[in-house]
């Protein structure tokens, strides 16, 4: 048998994915039920974990519930939060008629204790829930593309595509780059967490690519806005296509161009005048002589 800690450190270097209920929005006072559920391993005991909305949130647990046996609930969520327990491997749990401190982001973890007692937790992607009140209604975000700058392309040789979401609610929203109908995530930084502006927030997320790849007016860059309406993901789609003017290699080209062409005409110019003045000295001679 592999001892206590090999198997503590094998689990945590593994950690299988939990498969978690996506993100839900929710009107006050509905009722919903979280799902959670994994597959590919022996799970003995399964975990719901809450962490409140605010930057100084801590995570809480809400259940516990070993295998077979009835889940055990922490004393703030008996009156409104159920559980039938861990059955298959799958642990789901109900909320009824939810409050606006209910909207937070709930992770399930299970912990595997089959051959000893202090393997880690393994927690999954987590389920982002937000609660609407009454007068709440959800906004769609506006999308604009801004192009590089033409000082980052000249010193850098390099262009930065910005996109900005901006006047959505709520803050459940993910933006995604694809060139040329491929999503591209090399060269992609995306803010974590969007900026409230009053009732509403905004999003900001940025693509760099070569000032070559900018400079090819086939490329088609677009930034595609994910978000939840009448409990569905929909999509607002903003495209920009490459720049149709001179890269910073063609311009260097044509300047060097440009100035040979000026050299050549002054040393023809030069020639010119050189002839006319011997063709002179040589009629001047022949009318003194």
């Amino acid at each position: 048998m592999f001892p206590c800690w090999f198997l503590t450190a094998f689990l945590a270097h593994v950690g299988w994915a939990l498969q978690q209920t996506p993100d839900m929005i929710v009107g006050l006072g509905d009722s919903l039920t979280l799902n959670c559920s994994d597959k590919e391993s022996v799970i003995q005991t399964m975990f719901w974990y809450k962490l409140p909305v605010g930057k100084n949130a801590t995570l809480q647990l809400i259940v516990r519930s070993v295998e077979g046996s009835k889940a055990e609930f922490e004393e703030e969520f008996k009156s409104r939060f159920q559980s039938s327990g861990t059955k298959e491997k799958s642990l789901s749990m109900a909320i009824d008629h939810v409050l606006l401190n209910d909207s937070g982001t709930y992770f399930c973890a299970k912990q595997d204790t089959l051959y000893c007692a202090n393997t880690p937790l393994n927690f999954g992607q987590g389920t982002r829930l937000t609660v609407l009140g009454k007068n709440s209604e959800i906004i769609e975000p506006d999308v604009v593309i801004f192009s590089p700058s033409k000082q980052e392309i000249q010193e850098k040789k390099k262009a930065t595509l910005v996109c900005l979401a901006s006047g959505f609610f709520p803050d459940h929203l993910n933006l995604v780059w694809k060139v040329n109908g491929v999503k591209r995530t090399e060269g992609v930084g995306t803010d974590e967490i969007s900026t409230s502006n009053g009732s509403t927030y905004s999003l900001t997320s940025r693509l760099r690519i070569s000032a070559q790849e900018w400079f090819n007016p086939l490329n088609r860059f677009e930034c595609i806005a994910n978000f939840f309406k009448n409990g569905t993901q929909q999509s607002i789609q903003k495209i920009i296509y490459g720049d149709t003017g001179d890269s910073p290699i063609s311009e260097n080209y044509q300047r060097s161009a440009t100035a040979g062409k000026f050299v050549y005409i002054m040393l023809i110019f030069k020639s010119i005048l050189y002839g006319i003045f011997v063709m002179g000295m040589m009629l001047w001679y022949k009318k003194m002589y």
